[in-house]
């Protein structure tokens, strides 16, 4: 992969609740925007905004599983600055809605825990 590509991966890690302009990124690496939004998608198989969307989105999954933050604070967190484009965004990417994903990976692990529970008190 090219360097400046992992670079501004890299960047975009750091980076990923931020607005972050193509133009200020391109120039860090010296190259034009449309250059770096060309080499990045060759390199990556996707945009600088997809692959932005889909790093906050992934964190937003990691949060709504893992903490009681409420969504609106998730959403505000990770960049987004409607909740409405969130709950969207999350909906579309992962095919349901932010609380039901919340509720499920909720019901999951409960559902773990007694399966786990069950394996033990069988032995």
């Amino acid at each position: 992969m090219d360097r400046r590509v992992r670079r501004i991966i890299e960047e975009l890690d750091l980076e990923s609740h931020h607005h972050v302009l193509v133009s200020e990124l391109a120039r860090r690496v010296g190259l034009g925007a449309s250059r770096l939004e060309h080499l990045f998608k060759f390199h990556t198989k996707t945009t600088i905004r997809d692959f932005v969307r889909e790093r906050r989105l992934a964190r937003a999954a990691e949060l709504l599983a893992t903490s009681e933050e409420r969504i609106s604070s998730i959403s505000a967190r990770i960049g987004f600055t409607h909740i409405a484009n969130f709950n969207h965004a999350f909906k579309k990417h992962f095919g349901i809605a932010p609380r039901a994903y919340r509720d499920r990976t909720r019901d999951n692990e409960v559902s773990t825990l007694h399966q786990e529970k069950a394996e033990q008190t069988k032995l």
